[in-house]
């Protein structure tokens, strides 16, 4: 593989996510990063709306979501731009 092709992953284990319900994903919650694959990471439900449960015990409080879904939460670092 080409290292100019590599491209790092925007997400690591830990961050805090943010996902809303789609048609791919069942279920909007909070959550944490718990370990990063190619195109999609698996995060714990932290918080969710108590009127889906059941649909979140039925995933046994993880899930797998494609990066696309996921949005970061709270404060983190800001990427910086250099001067040009």
């Amino acid at each position: 593989m080409d290292e100019k092709n590599v491209v790092e992953p925007e997400f690591a284990v830990g961050d805090k996510i943010t996902v809303r319900k789609s048609v791919d994903v069942p279920v909007s919650f909070k959550g944490t990063v718990t370990k990063v694959y190619t195109n999609s990471a698996m995060v714990s439900i932290d918080d969710f709306d108590a009127s889906e449960r059941t649909v979140v015990e039925d995933l046994k409080y993880k899930t797998i979501v494609n990066f696309k879904h996921l949005r970061k939460s709270g404060k983190g670092k800001k990427a910086t731009k250099p001067k040009e």
